[in-house]
C-alpha cells in the first residue's frame, strides 16, 4: 500500500486509511521531539522547584535517551517478533501514563524515575511506528516517506520549542509532560478507526534479554563514568564505571559471537549501508545535542529572556526543516543522499564555528543567532539523508531492529554531547555536583 492516497478528501470528508496510517505513524518522532523540546526548556524550573544540581538535572534527559538508546533494538526485535501494529498501540498508552506520572512527580528521583518509564515506552513505540512507515510503504514511495519521518521530527522539535516557551513561561514545568497525554488520547481514538497493516513476523526466534541488557548497561556506565570524571576527576567511583561499561561491553561481544539469536546479527552490522546511516546520526546528533541544552540555559541566564523568548530564539535551530526540508527531498530524489549530506556538513560547521567563535558576544542577535540558523539549515540535510541511506532499501522482515539501530545511533549521541556540554559547562561555571 503505498502513502500518497491518489485523492485529495472533500471539505469535512474523513482522510483516506492511507494518510491516517501515515499520520499515525510519523506522531512518533513528532511526540518524542517535542517533548525533548519542552524538556529541555524547562530544565531550569525543574532544576529549581526540585533542588537538583547541574549534575542531577542532566538525568532528567540523560536517563531518557539512554535507555531509548540501549532498548530500541530490543523494541525493533520485538516488532518484529510480536507485531509491529500491537507495540505501536501499546507503547503509545504507556507513553501517556509515563508522562502523567512524570507531571505528578514531586522530587528529582522520582522524576527521573519516571522518565526511565517514558522511555521504556518509547523504546517499543518509535521502532514499531518506523516498521509501520517501512512496509506500508510502496518500494517508490519508501525514500519519500523516510524524508516525511524526519520531517516530522523536525516539526516535533519546532512544536516543541514554541510550546515549551509558552508552558514554562505561562503555565508550570509539569505541563510539559501532561501535555502528552489528551494528544496520545485523540492518536489512539484515530487509530481505532484506521486500517493498520501488521508486517510480516519473524519467526522461529527468541529475544536476546541478555544482549539488551548488557548493551543498555554499557551505555548508562560509560555515561556515568564520563558524567562522574566531568564533576569530580578520576576518582574510584569512575574508575568503578569505567570498568562496569568495559565488562559489559566484553559480555555483549560474547553474546553476539555466542547466542543463536543476537540482538545485532552479523548480517546486519554487514549493511554498509545502515551502518554508514546510523553513524552519520550518531555523530550529528553528538555535535547538535550541546546546542539545545546550554542554548536555553544561556538564553534564560545569560541574556535574561523568559522561557517564551528563549523558545522563540532557539527557534532558528529547528524551524530549518520548513526552509530546507522540500529541497531535501528534491535533492534526494535527483541526487541521491551525497549532496544533501555534503551541504548539511558544511553548513553544520559554519554554525558550530560561529556559535563558539561569538560565544561572548555580548547580545543575541550578534551572537547566537548567525550560528543557529546556519546549523539548523544544516540539521535536517543531514538528519534525513543519513536515515534515507540506512532504511530506504531495507525489506520488511527485519525493518523494525534496523530501525531499532537507527534511532539507537541518535539518541546514544544525544546523551553523549549532553555530557560533554555538561563538562564543559561545568569547568566554566566550577559547579560539580
Amino acid at each position: 500500500m503505498a502513502l500518497s492516497a491518489p485523492a485529495r478528501p472533500r471539505d469535512g470528508a474523513a482522510p483516506p486509511p492511507a494518510r491516517r496510517l501515515l499520520a499515525l505513524a510519523v506522531l512518533a518522532p513528532l511526540l518524542a521531539n517535542a517533548d525533548a523540546g519542552i524538556v529541555t526548556l524547562a530544565l531550569g524550573d525543574i532544576r529549581r522547584d526540585l533542588s537538583m544540581s547541574l549534575d542531577a538535572v542532566q538525568w532528567v534527559t540523560n536517563i531518557y535517551v539512554l535507555l531509548v538508546g540501549g532498548l530500541q533494538l530490543l523494541g525493533g526485535r520485538l516488532a518484529d517478533l510480536a507485531g509491529a501494529r500491537r507495540l505501536f498501540l501499546h507503547g503509545m498508552g504507556a507513553f501517556a501514563v509515563a508522562s502523567a506520572l512524570c507531571g505528578a512527580a514531586p522530587d528529582g528521583p522520582l522524576l527521573v524515575a519516571a522518565r526511565a518509564g517514558q522511555a521504556l515506552a518509547a523504546a517499543v513505540l518509535v521502532p514499531a511506528a518506523m516498521s509501520l512507515l517501512v512496509t506500508a510503504s510502496a518500494p517508490q514511495q519508501r525514500a519519500r516517506a523516510l524524508a516525511l519521518w524526519a520531517g516530522a521530527g523536525g516539526v516535533g522539535s519546532v512544536a516543541g520549542v514554541l510550546c515549551g516557551g509558552l508552558v514554562v513561561g505561562g503555565l508550570d514545568w509539569r505541563w510539559a509532560f501532561w501535555l502528552n497525554v489528551p494528544v496520545i488520547a485523540v492518536a489512539l481514538a484515530v487509530s481505532r478507526r484506521t486500517p493498520l497493516p501488521d508486517p510480516p513476523r519473524t519467526r522461529g526466534v527468541r529475544v536476546d534479554l541478555a544482549g539488551a541488557a548488557a548493551l543498555t548497561g554499557t551505555l548508562l556506565a560509560a555515561v556515568y563514568a564520563l558524567v562522574r570524571l566531568a564533576a569530580h576527576g578520576p576518582d574510584r567511583y569512575t574508575a568503578y564505571a569505567a570498568l562496569g561499561a568495559a565488562a559489559l561491553a566484553a559480555v555483549l561481544a560474547h553474546r553476539q559471537r555466542r547466542c543463536p539469536h543476537p540482538l545485532l546479527p552479523a548480517s546486519l552490522l554487514r549493511d554498509r549501508n545502515l551502518v554508514c546511516g546510523a553513524s552519520g546520526i550518531l555523530l550529528v546528533s553528538t555535535a547538535t545535542a550541546p546546542i539545545a541544552f546550554l542554548g536555553g540555559m544561556r538564553l534564560r541566564d545569560t541574556y535574561g529572556f523568559g522561557a517564551p523568548a528563549a523558545g522563540l530564539a532557539l527557534l532558528p535551530l529547528v524551524g530549518g526543516i520548513f526552509v530546507v526540508g522540500r529541497a531535501c527531498g528534491a535533492l534526494l530524489a535527483r541526487h541521491g543522499a551525497r549532496l544533501p549530506c555534503a551541504l548539511g556538513c558544511l553548513l553544520l560547521g559554519a554554525g558550530l564555528g560561529m556559535l563558539a567563535v561569538r560565544a561572548h558576544a555580548p547580545g543575541y542577535v550578534s551572537g547566537m543567532l548567525p550560528g543557529l540558523v546556519l546549523a539548523g539549515a544544516g540539521l535536517p540535510l543531514i538528519w534525513m539523508s543519513c536515515e534515507v541511506v540506512a532504511l530506504a532499501r531495507f525489506r520488511a522482515g527485519g525493518a523494525g531492529l534496523a530501525a531499532g539501530l537507527v534511532q539507537c545511533a541518535g539518541q546514544f549521541g544525544t546523551a553523549l554531547g549532553t555530557v560533554l556540554a555538561v563538562a564543559v559547562c561545568g569547568r566554566g561555571t566550577g559547579e560539580a555536583a
